[in-house]
């Protein structure tokens, strides 16, 4: 294991439940959780099933650039939230993280 992974500062989150671990809500009042957002609701539909019918795309990797179609849609994003106007072949790189 590197050495320097010793220097990296604790996940805030750990740092939240290890700061709050004893803490206990005033009796009749319910805490807001400030931590890590957890789903409390089911999937919508219509998420489910975009995802299910995509499942075919799954067994192969993307382009490098990214598929054309999101670039777009990102562009598109760009100049409705902002203004920016970008040239989705050229000015767009989708990646993870």
């Amino acid at each position: 294991m590197n050495a320097r992974l010793a220097l990296l500062q604790p996940y805030p989150f750990e740092r939240w439940r290890e700061l709050t671990r004893d803490i206990t809500a005033p009796a009749g009042l319910r805490p807001i959780s400030l931590g890590i957002g957890e789903p409390k609701h089911p999937t919508p539909a219509l998420i489910e099933a975009a995802l299910v019918g995509a499942l075919k795309g799954l067994s192969s990797y993307p382009a490098t650039a990214g598929e054309p179609a999101l670039r777009e849609a990102c562009a598109g994003w760009l100049q409705r939230r902002y203004g920016v106007n970008v040239d989705p072949a050229t000015q767009v790189l989708p990646v993870t993280g």
